[in-house]
């Protein structure tokens, strides 16, 4: 039996003796009963509109191991206080919960519950501190809220809209002790191919030319001229790395493996070149064998810099229900590039067709070197070009 009806039975019944009595006081207490419950299912519906809540954190990118510290707010903008409500908040299952009244794990989902006694026109905040274990995009976008019903039984449920988003880099793996300057190839040369300019050593100005970089503009040259200068630079033989990223299908049902654990591998060693080629502030750009935006393979330009590894660190982190392309086709693409290209290749899975298609990268006058990291321990060869083409351990 529901709650209410013993409630309403009760008034009927006050009516009831209304009607024969004639007393005005138990016409009105008897429709009391009736009253409340209809204010009650008009401010269950309408709780919403006066309800918000707020969630702020004082980081919103960190690496996995992270703890976060989050602070919730409830804002109350009715009459009427609310004490004993309750929120439920929904986060994945690897991320592990400091400050809540209850959490528990149901069906790969962390589930917490808060407490807030809310005065009207007030607001009330908790503090929870947010642990993330794996990469990937955490989103917050409705918190449910439950509040005291005005008759015993269960509440009704209220969805609160809300914005939060929280991302979580992909945790380096570290590397074998190595240096990278002896693995890259065309490094001691300066190739017309390969002509780059070193922002570091100014040798002149030139007529500024349309398509060149604001930031490149030589003000002083130019007040003195009154024409637009640009800067020249001295050429630098540093050449950009092009790392290829070997993504497996999540399911093969040939082979009936998942590959969820290699993908995660190979992106975590991604993750690591990166901060490697940032901290050495050497140029690279990134391909994966996946498809972008109906492009056959994910491709990011070739940079440098603080904004160019947190570009790669991104997409590395979003990377989530992708459909794979075969590898032998990126590599195929690289051939017919016309400049010789210094190609870093991270890959779980070192076949016979992989390496034929090196063998034709290093014909068509292309360096080569592969990361093996289908082991817990990575290996990296490098491959020459020569009579045997014989590749050679690097690093172990």
């Amino acid at each position: 039996m529901n709650a209410k009806q013993p409630i309403q039975l009760f008034g009927f019944l006050l009516l009831f003796g209304a009607l024969f009595s004639g007393s005005w006081f138990l016409w009105l207490f008897g429709g009391l009963f009736f009253f409340l419950p209809a204010a009650q299912d008009w401010w269950q519906s309408r709780i919403s509109r006066w309800l918000r809540v707020e969630w702020s954190a004082d980081q919103s990118r960190v690496m996995p191991g992270t703890p976060v510290n989050v602070t919730i707010r409830l804002h109350n903008r009715s009459w009427l206080p609310l004490p004993a409500t309750w929120l439920r908040i929904t986060l994945p299952d690897h991320v592990t919960v400091d400050g809540a009244d209850e959490s528990s794990v149901h069906n790969q989902r962390m589930i917490v519950h808060l407490r807030l006694d809310v005065p009207a026109r007030r607001s009330a905040a908790r503090v929870l501190v947010l642990t993330p274990h794996k990469r990937g995009t955490i989103w917050l976008t409705d918190v449910q809220t439950q509040t005291m019903p005005l008759f015993a039984g269960e509440a009704n449920p209220v969805l609160l809209p809300l914005s939060f988003s929280l991302l979580v880099y992909p945790s380096p793996l570290p590397l074998p002790p190595i240096a990278f300057d002896e693995t890259e190839p065309d490094g001691n040369s300066l190739s017309r191919q390969r002509r780059q300019e070193d922002p570091t050593f100014l040798r002149g100005v030139r007529p500024y030319s349309p398509g060149d970089r604001m930031k490149q503009i030589h003000w002083k040259a130019t007040a003195k001229t009154n024409a637009l200068q640009t800067r020249l630079f001295e050429h630098t033989a540093r050449s950009n790395w092009r790392l290829v990223g070997h993504i497996l299908p999540s399911y093969e049902p040939k082979l009936q493996k998942h590959n969820d654990a290699e993908n995660e591998r190979t992106i975590s060693y991604l993750a690591a070149l990166s901060i490697y080629c940032r901290k050495r502030s050497l140029g690279y750009e990134l391909f994966l064998t996946v498809k972008q935006r109906g492009r056959e393979m994910y491709h990011v330009s070739a940079g440098s810099g603080k904004a160019h590894h947190l570009q790669i660190m991104t997409h590395l982190a979003q990377l989530h229900h992708f459909f794979t392309t075969p590898l032998a086709s990126l590599l195929r693409r690289l051939e017919e590039s016309s400049s010789k290209e210094a190609i870093l290749l991270i890959t779980p899975r070192l076949d016979e067709q992989t390496t034929a298609s090196i063998e034709r990268l290093l014909r068509r006058g292309h360096k080569v070197a592969v990361l093996d990291v289908s082991e817990e321990e990575p290996v990296l060869r490098r491959y020459e070009a020569g009579a045997d083409r014989r590749r050679k351990v690097v690093a172990r």
